[in-house]
C-alpha cells in the first residue's frame, strides 16, 4: 500500500512510457489549419530582359518632370525683333514661368516635357512610359503570362514607340528657334530619358533573344511560343 490516492478507473489506463507523448502531434486549434496566403505577385517569372525593360521604362516615366531644355538669353540680342513663332513660344513660357517674363536680366530658364513651351504632343511619352512599366509588372501574374502569349513582341513593341518619341524629343529641341537671341540646350531629363529608352528597348531585345534561344539538351522546361 502506498501513499498515493487510487484515481477511480487508473487500472483501466496504464501509464504510457513518455516517448509515446512526445511523439504526439501537438493539438490544432478549433480543429482546422490556417490557410496560407500568397502574393499574387511572382517576380521570379520576369526574365533579366523584362526588369531591364520595366525599371528603365520607369525612369522614362521620372525623366518627364526634369527639365529637358534649357535656354539662356544674350544681353546683345535684347533689341532684335522676335519673330511671331518666338512670340508664341516666349508667352507660353511666360505662362508656366511668370519669373521668366518680369525680369530685368537676361533671362536663363529651363523646361520640362510636360512644361509651358516644350509642346503638348510629348505627353505620349508618359503614357507610353506607364503602359511599358505596367505591362512588365503585368507578367508577374500567372494569368496575364497565360493570356498574351506573344510577349516579346508586344515588348519590343512598347519600347520601340517609347524610343522613338523620346529620340524625335530629344532631336527637336524647341528652344531651338530663340537661338538667336541666345543659346538653347538639352537639360538632364532629355539626357536621362534618352539612356533610358535605349536601355528598355535593349532589355526588350535580351527578351527576344532569350525566348528564341533553343532549350537546352535533356531540359524538361517547355516555354509558350512568344512567351
Amino acid at each position: 500500500m502506498t501513499g498515493e490516492p487510487d484515481l477511480p478507473g487508473a487500472e483501466n489506463h496504464p501509464q504510457a512510457p513518455g516517448w509515446q507523448y512526445a511523439a504526439q502531434p501537438p493539438p490544432e486549434h478549433g480543429g482546422t489549419a490556417l490557410p496560407e496566403t500568397r502574393s499574387p505577385f511572382n517576380f521570379g517569372r520576369l526574365r533579366p530582359g523584362d526588369l531591364t525593360a520595366g525599371i528603365a521604362s520607369f525612369l522614362v516615366f521620372i525623366s518627364v518632370f526634369f527639365p529637358w531644355y534649357s535656354f539662356t538669353a544674350s544681353a546683345a540680342s535684347a533689341g532684335e525683333q522676335a519673330t511671331p513663332a518666338q512670340q508664341q513660344l516666349v508667352l507660353a513660357i511666360c505662362g508656366d514661368q511668370p519669373a521668366v517674363c518680369s525680369s530685368d536680366v537676361a533671362p536663363h530658364f529651363s523646361v520640362t516635357a510636360l512644361g509651358g513651351g516644350a509642346g503638348g504632343w510629348r505627353l505620349l511619352i508618359l503614357v507610353v512610359a506607364i503602359v511599358a512599366v505596367l505591362y512588365v509588372l503585368s507578367r508577374t501574374l500567372a494569368g496575364t503570362a497565360r493570356a498574351v502569349p506573344y510577349h516579346w513582341q508586344t515588348l519590343v513593341g512598347i519600347t520601340a514607340v517609347q524610343g522613338l518619341l523620346v529620340l524625335i524629343s530629344f532631336i527637336a529641341n524647341p528652344l531651338g528657334i530663340l537661338d538667336s537671341f541666345g543659346s538653347s540646350s538639352w537639360a538632364f531629363g532629355s539626357v536621362l530619358a534618352l539612356i533610358a529608352a535605349l536601355a528598355a528597348a535593349g532589355g526588350a531585345i535580351l527578351v527576344m533573344r532569350e525566348t528564341k534561344k533553343p532549350p537546352a539538351f535533356g531540359s524538361t522546361t517547355a516555354h509558350t511560343p512568344g512567351a
